[in-house]
């Protein structure tokens, strides 16, 4: 990447506009830089003390990121791969549709767009939004309406949709709260917010070891972009969706079953999360606890 490496630093929380921030024992390392993550002691929600900004920012989201990194290497095929994501997506517009009738759909991250045409064959009315030019010229070519740029920053109408989704998006924006109100402002009264993403804080394994770095007043490393510069919980979802005037109708908990553990860990701490991870596992089917994953709708008010 040419040009300097641009970052900021939070004083503040920008989820609840607490005024100050705890250290939480998790950072990323990535390109000779750290960042360090912090809880908001009111609100709950955990973010990055120190972002990505500007160019440096954009850079992680190349063509190549949507080749080998898409969803953070938990896919074992890219974006571009249609046959891949039908079925996920003909899931997803069945979901949809248990909440409305086919309507207006806005997806913020549309990536390479087989969601929004496969809605549009259904009979929805679909825009897209999406970061990536690559991205989006591939969603394009499809056919699909997309606006290049943040949603932030985008010519949209006040009102003028049924359902936003967002998958696994939310929590790699700038500002989670600006976001997530400007959804409020799109969606038509009695609208649904549909979204879906990682929890990874919360899961059973991941909250041993930061309460075990805790302790010890070391941090947990993630030697690789940091994409996530939210990391949610249940709880502040809730309160962020409160902050912006919607009202959670569902949240639904999954756990990504064993396997190969993300990152680079060495082999006893695989074996470790996995054993943990197998028990995690039905108490999150059962209980709807400790998941890594989350399905969350949230309605505007009639009013």
């Amino acid at each position: 990447m040419s040009g300097t490496f641009q970052t900021r630093t939070l004083t503040h929380c920008l989820a609840c506009d607490a005024d100050r921030l705890n250290d939480f024992p998790m950072r990323y390392r990535w390109r000779d830089h750290e960042f360090p993550a912090a809880e908001c002691p009111w609100c709950g929600m955990r973010s990055l003390r120190v972002q990505p900004v500007g160019e440096t920012l954009a850079s992680m989201y190349s063509a190549e990121y949507f080749e080998v990194d898409f969803r953070c290497g938990r896919s074992d095929t890219n974006s571009f791969d249609e046959a891949a994501f039908r079925s996920e997506n003909a899931g997803l517009l069945d979901a949809f549709e248990r909440y409305r009738g086919k309507g207006r759909l806005l997806e913020v991250g549309c990536a390479s767009g087989w969601l929004l045409k496969h809605a549009a064959e259904r009979g929805w009315q679909v825009t897209g939004v999406e970061l990536s030019p690559e991205a989006a010229a591939h969603a394009k070519s499809l056919g699909v309406d997309v606006h290049v740029g943040a949603l932030e920053n985008v010519t949209l109408p006040a009102g003028g949709f049924d359902l936003v989704y967002m998958g696994d998006v939310l929590e790699h924006v700038p500002d989670c709260r600006d976001t997530a109100a400007r959804v409020a402002e799109l969606l038509a009264p009695g609208g649904h917010f549909y979204l879906r993403g990682p929890i990874t804080t919360h899961s059973i394994a991941r909250q041993l070891a930061l309460g075990a770095y805790g302790l010890v007043g070391a941090s947990i490393t993630l030697r690789e972009p940091p994409y996530h510069l939210w990391e949610f919980t249940p709880t502040s979802l809730r309160r962020l969706m409160g902050k912006v005037g919607l009202s959670v109708v569902e949240m639904r908990e999954a756990k990504i079953a064993p396997g190969s553990a993300q990152g680079r860990k060495r082999g006893l701490q695989r074996a470790v999360m996995a054993a943990i991870d197998g028990l995690n596992v039905p108490i999150t089917r059962s209980l709807n606890w400790f998941g890594d994953r989350v399905v969350m709708v949230a309605r505007k008010p009639q009013g």
